[in-house]
């Protein structure tokens, strides 16, 4: 048998040295990774191709996070969301989850190993 492919990782972020930093970090552990920068731009790639797993920004350009949820249950796709946000209040951590994220994470209280640490946590689980 063949080595199973390795998990593909959409990464939904407009800070530009965050999303190198994010992609960088989970390509030397073993992922595809590939960044946008705005919520069209996830619901267009979502559209074309299949990810494991979307890190998903709040704040961005064109569509927040909030809404690219909402997009992808009323389209019907089946992807598992990780949020990133600077917010940390817990209003914004309980409707992400209500909108259908499987979780929520800090990037002010997340250094990126955490939060590659956490991916793996939860892509070996799948």
């Amino acid at each position: 048998m063949s080595e199973s492919k390795p998990k593909k990782i959409l990464i939904a972020e407009d800070e530009k040295a965050y999303s190198r930093a994010l992609v960088l970090k989970l390509k030397n552990a073993g992922y595809e990774a590939e960044s946008v920068a705005n919520g069209e731009e996830v619901i267009s790639t979502l559209k074309k191709t299949r990810y494991d797993l979307l890190l998903c920004d709040i704040i961005m350009p064109k569509m927040n996070g909030f809404q690219v949820l909402e997009e992808i249950r009323k389209q019907g796709m089946k992807v598992p969301v990780f949020v990133l946000s600077n917010l940390s209040q817990a209003d914004d951590e309980k409707k992400a989850l209500a909108l259908g994220a499987t979780g929520f994470l800090s990037k002010s209280n997340s250094p990126i190993a955490e939060v590659i640490s956490k991916i793996q946590q939860f892509l070996t689980k799948k």
